[in-house]
């Protein structure tokens, strides 16, 4: 006969705390990276109205080809940086303890288990959770960081398209 060990109720609720730390770290995790995504978009649409101007300048001070792709490159970045960052905004569920689980919260079945074995099912529920918002911030994280470096690019491609028109001014 095997004996099950024995639960120790001050493990279970320390286990339990720190599991809902880290659910709400991970909520806060998800608001910083929804953050960077808005701001990575709007700074990307400011640039990308800014290109288009410049753009324009240098299209018509140069009607070579390269200075088209110059534009159109630039361009591409920062409407493609735009598009990173939007979708990491795009709308998903905040994940946590499934409707399903909190509605057996009233039944006889659960409010006569010992607390011990209820925090425990709850934590067991609440990592679920955290595992599955971890990896929609991870996807998030991945579309911020191209997002971001494709507004480098795009920028990269500004700074060179103001530098060329700059030196058509001053040296004709």
């Amino acid at each position: 006969m095997a004996i099950a060990p024995e639960i120790n109720p001050q493990t279970v609720e320390a286990l339990l705390d720190t599991t809902w730390r880290m659910a709400d770290g991970e909520g806060g995790r998800t608001d910083g990276l929804d953050r960077k995504a808005s701001s990575v978009a709007t700074f990307s649409s400011l640039v990308l109205s800014l290109t288009a101007t410049l753009g324009g300048r240098l299209l018509e001070a140069l009607s070579d080809a390269w200075a088209l792709s110059l534009y159109v490159l630039g361009l591409v970045a920062l409407v493609a940086s735009v598009g990173c960052a939007v979708r990491a905004l795009s709308p998903k569920e905040h994940i946590t303890l499934a409707m399903a689980y909190l509605q057996r919260f009233p039944k006889w079945s659960e409010i006569r288990k010992p607390p011990e074995q209820v925090r425990g099912e709850t934590m067991a529920t609440l990592v679920e959770a955290i595992a599955l918002e971890r990896g929609i911030n991870e996807a998030k994280a991945r579309n911020v960081r191209w997002a971001f470096g494709l507004l480098l690019v795009g920028l990269g491609f500004v700074v060179i398209e103001a530098a060329i028109l700059g030196a058509q001014e001053v040296f004709g």
